[in-house]
């Protein structure tokens, strides 16, 4: 009996222990202090090009593929209604950025504030479902992309370049609901698009911008 009160309060301790590794945050002090070592780099963004990369950061190319189909296939015209339940918390969103961005003028975007308000395990989750968005941003804008060269392509020659160029090796059947080999092995213009930006941010910052502000 003594053996297992033992183990028990040992568990209890641990977990304890664990709980309280988890919800630690980042004191303010801490953060000052890297606030004020931290390295100065030149600023090269004007405001506009910050606004572009903004608007291009929201609009993007899949939401004019993906919300006529919802408009016209699910939704309908209350479509409208979440465009503008949705605008309204992103504006919330983009106060608290700003102000937290004030607060803490430091590298790590939200990881970083999620860290010194909410804890290092939060901070941990956030960080990843950051990741996993920015890939699944890439991929719905790459792919929605790709169908623009298509038509493009159709329109200047006359020729159905999906099953030669765009096509994934797995489809999705939406009058079945079923996945189907496609007998195709990769999506050509998605990775173009992928590489030509990647070459592009690696030149630099200020002419990734003035390239984003002509696209805007």
């Amino acid at each position: 009996m003594q053996i297992v009160k033992a183990v028990s309060r040992r568990v209890l301790s641990c977990m304890k222990i664990l709980f309280k590794q988890l919800i630690r945050r980042k004191p303010m002090v801490t953060l000052q202090v890297e606030i004020d070592t931290q390295i100065e780099f030149k600023r090269t963004l004007t405001w506009w090009q910050l606004l572009a990369i903004g608007l291009g950061a929201i609009i993007g190319d899949g939401i004019f593929v993906l919300s006529g189909q919802a408009a016209s296939i699910y939704a309908g015209p209350s479509v409208i209604v979440s465009f503008i339940l949705t605008g309204i918390i992103a504006l919330f969103s983009a106060l608290s950025f700003s102000e937290l961005g004030a607060m803490m003028p430091l590298a790590g975007s939200v990881y970083t504030y999620t860290y010194a308000a909410l804890g290092e395990y939060l901070a941990w989750f956030i960080g990843w479902n950051s990741i996993l968005l920015y890939l699944f941003g890439v991929m719905t804008i790459t792919v929605a992309w790709s169908g623009y060269v298509v038509k493009f392509i159709y329109l200047v020659s006359d020729f159905n370049a999906t099953r030669a160029i765009v096509q994934a090796p797995i489809g999705w059947n939406e009058t079945v609901e079923t996945f189907y080999v496609t007998g195709q092995a990769i999506n050509l213009p998605a990775i173009a698009i992928t590489i030509a930006i990647t070459v592009l941010l690696i030149i630099g910052v200020r002419k990734t911008a003035m390239a984003n502000l002509v696209l805007v």
